[in-house]
């Protein structure tokens, strides 16, 4: 068994509840303690987790949905000390879903940035999440930038990047009219995605899966603890 992960450090105050969207609010009393938000299939008052992930961002959400698909059995919880979940950097971005058109063939940016790429359109459909797959051109406007611009179109089709092609002037007003360019690669499986609305999609699939998310619990200090006996839930 893993060794649970006890609670040890207290919150900033109490868990309040409720994330827009429908999100389900925090229930049960809290006295002062950090409160978990329902959906979960385990109980509210556990005090112990086999896995802690410190943030409610959408690498910490998309971790725990992760884990506890692949690790049913396994008590997860995510604390996030804020109120709300993916309320800095994942709500503060341009959003982009990123072709990967720029990483080094072979390398494990280039093939999980494809990978992801296809399974987030594809997240987004299945949970009826707003997206666009509008694309986008990458322009050479000087002579010299073109062998780089065909380099880089190589560089896509060896990453396996779908629907890339060199297109000239002409097109490229077609596609954008108030872009002017020598050449152009036409990139048509970028996108933009709210990525705060998938992080928050994420959290629902981990709380509907059984696991507990906790917010305004921030994490100040973390000890090491001896294992327990074999079979036990709390280290002693």
């Amino acid at each position: 068994m893993v060794p649970a992960l006890r609670y040890l450090v207290g919150a900033r105050g109490r868990a309040r509840g409720g994330l827009f969207g429908g999100f389900p609010r925090a229930c049960g009393p809290a006295s002062g303690r950090p409160r978990p938000l329902c959906g979960g299939g385990r109980s509210a008052s556990t005090s112990s987790f086999d896995i802690v992930i410190v943030g409610g961002g959408i690498v910490g959400l998309a971790a725990a949905r992760a884990l506890i698909l692949r690790h049913p059995s396994l008590s997860i919880g995510v604390l996030e000390k804020e109120k709300d979940l993916a309320v800095h950097q994942t709500g503060h971005n341009s959003g982009v879903i990123h072709s990967g058109i720029y990483y080094k063939p072979e390398s494990l940016k280039a093939k999980l940035c494809v990978q992801g790429a296809a399974l987030l359109y594809e997240y987004c459909q299945q949970k009826g999440i707003s997206y666009k797959q509008c694309g986008k051109l990458i322009v050479a406007v000087e002579q010299e930038e073109i062998p780089r611009l065909k380099a880089l179109y190589e560089r896509g089709l060896q990453n396996g990047v779908q629907g890339l092609r060199l297109i000239q002037p002409e097109d490229i007003k077609k596609k954008e009219p108030y872009c002017r360019g020598l050449m152009a690669i036409d990139c048509p499986h970028t996108g933009i995605v709210d990525y705060r609305q998938v992080a928050l999609s994420f959290a629902q699939d981990f709380q509907e899966a059984g696991g507990s998310v906790l917010t305004n619990f921030e994490v100040n200090d973390i000890e090491m603890a001896k294992e327990g006996p074999s079979g036990s839930i709390d280290a002693e």
